[in-house]
């Protein structure tokens, strides 16, 4: 058991703590102790979150954290990261999610009936791909439909065929001390990427368009377009890339005493994982297969395909199946020798390019500009923000460039200091740029033509509001000369040929942010 000073070093206030040093007296199945996110089902079917040490009458969920039950004079159930049980026939009927089991102790697994009548320690795996349990220590007996089974230390059943087969656990996650909530963090995207909690029977994506920094929490979902992808960082090191046309969601990521604990969904489409070695567990879940490491890079597919390029990948959907590097699941089940593809080669050379050192430019130090417009460059799937006058803003583009877009209000004329942010792959950049805003055109005045000879001398005086620099055309008959000049040059004298009697000069000033001024002298 836990101690209640060390889980209040532990937790953060808002994940909640729930500590009681016995069974709570009036009923078999009892909340004795939590952390993090729990939520009892309330009599009218919604839920609540659960804020006290209390018997369990209807039914209990976690988000992300751990949950210890009381069952029976002696029996436990400790209850993981996004799990679900409800009281049934005075028991425990543990629905989706995973446990463990402390004898002796009796429940219901999905409706089937289970009994330790001594000490021991069973595991119970419940998600889309794996529906299973498992003896660590001690025997049970569970009543599948009719049918008795009995089972050993080291062997496990499925429950949707009653095979029985060894088991030699790989991912014990209840011995790792829960620490609190971790992070999964949006590290890069390219395309169009929803962020959102679901996807309507319609089949659009709800929700908004992911960014680059966006955390996300236990139950959203991400959704990619064609020819899109994203990546997504977690506590203590590695990513996930998520590939077009696929979907995600996030079960749990929970800090541990051995790094973190991450269960994911993928409901379609391919995922490139990168999983940190030592760095804890690690699982992605399809409705075909779940996949269960502790360090490798592998690929999942929503088919059921897993290909392993490094490291081991455990599936505990087939018995614990293990596929080790060079080799893939095929979707129809067997292992064989691994045969990349163009989306594995794609992959690839996106892991290479997130290797590389993150670059931004923003071009000049200091520009002119009738508008606000901010033109960057930095790696393709990297997160750009803009901040100016306290506002900021996303930078969004194609390729190496990205473009701020249109604003709703125009900025007033002014000087401005710009700050541009670029993140990639836990990486980030600052740049800083000055923009002159101006709609004014420069001013020409008192200008006078002096007719010496072959020479024409035109004077007056020029100014501009920016002392950025200036380009000044003068036009006579067929000779045009250019002068180049500062927004502060006052009082100019030009000299150009002189094309005869009767022919005006033209002169036509335009400043760095585009704006012209134009007269002529007869």
């Amino acid at each position: 058991m836990i101690s209640r000073a060390l889980l209040l070093r532990a937790l953060p206030l808002s994940a909640g703590l729930l500590v009681a040093a016995a069974q709570t007296p009036g009923g078999p199945l009892a909340l004795v102790q939590a952390q993090g996110r729990l939520e009892v089902q309330t009599g009218g079917g919604s839920w609540a979150p659960q804020t006290g040490v209390a018997a369990v009458t209807t039914a209990l969920r976690s988000g992300t954290g751990r949950a210890t039950l009381s069952a029976g004079p002696q029996g436990q159930i400790v209850m993981g990261s996004a799990s679900q049980l409800r009281r049934y026939r005075g028991e425990a009927d543990l629905t989706r999610g995973r446990f463990l089991l402390r004898g002796p102790v009796g429940v219901h697994v999905q409706g089937h009936h289970l009994v330790m009548e001594g000490p021991g320690r069973a595991r119970v795996d419940l998600s889309d791909a794996t529906q299973r349990v498992a003896a660590l220590d001690g025997g049970l007996r569970l009543d599948l439909d009719g049918k008795l089974v009995e089972l050993k230390s080291g062997q496990q059943v499925a429950l949707r065929d009653g095979a029985v087969t060894p088991f030699q656990e790989n991912d014990p996650w209840y011995d790792a001390q829960f620490r609190g909530e971790g992070d999964a963090t949006v590290e890069g995207t390219r395309g169009q990427v929803r962020l959102g909690s679901s996807v309507d029977a319609s089949g659009a994506a709800p929700g908004r368009n992911a960014l680059v920094g966006d955390a996300l929490n236990p139950g959203d979902a991400l959704r990619t377009g064609a020819a899109a992808w994203v990546e997504i960082g977690f506590t203590g090191g590695g990513y996930l890339r998520l590939n077009e046309l696929s979907e995600l969601s996030v079960l749990s990521v929970e800090k541990t005493s051995v790094g973190r604990e991450v269960l994911l969904r993928l409901a379609r489409g391919t995922a490139w994982n990168v999983v940190q070695k030592g760095q804890g567990g690690y699982r992605i879940d399809t409705p075909v297969v779940s996949t269960a490491v502790r360090g490798t890079v592998f690929r999942v597919d929503a088919s059921g395909l897993v290909k392993v390029f490094e490291g081991q990948v455990a599936i505990p959907s087939q018995g614990d199946q293990p596929v080790a590097q060079g080799q893939e699941r095929t979707p129809a089940g067997p292992v064989a020798p691994l045969v990349t593809d163009a989306l594995d080669r794609f992959n690839q050379a996106l892991d290479a390019q997130r290797g590389q050192p993150l670059t931004l430019d923003v071009g000049p130090r200091a520009v002119s500009l009738q508008d606000l417009a901010v033109l960057a460059r930095s790696q393709p799937g990297a997160g750009l923000s803009v901040t100016i006058a306290g506002r900021t803003l996303p930078l969004s583009g194609e390729g190496s460039e990205y473009r701020l877009g249109q604003l709703e209000d125009r900025l007033p004329e002014g000087t401005y200091r710009v700050q541009v942010q670029a993140r990639r792959a836990g990486q980030a950049l600052t740049r800083t740029q000055t923009i002159v805003i101006d709609r004014t055109p420069p001013a020409l005045s008192d200008l006078q033509v002096q007719r010496a000879g072959r020479l024409l001398v035109v004077t007056g005086t020029l100014r501009d509001a920016s002392p950025a620099r200036l380009t000044v055309t003068v036009s006579a008959g067929a000779s045009t000369v250019t002068h180049h000049v500062n927004g502060s040059a006052g009082r100019f004298r030009w000299l150009l040929p002189n094309p005869g009697a009767g022919v005006g000069v033209r002169l036509t000033v335009r400043d760095a942010a585009g704006n012209e001024s134009r007269a002529t002298i007869p």
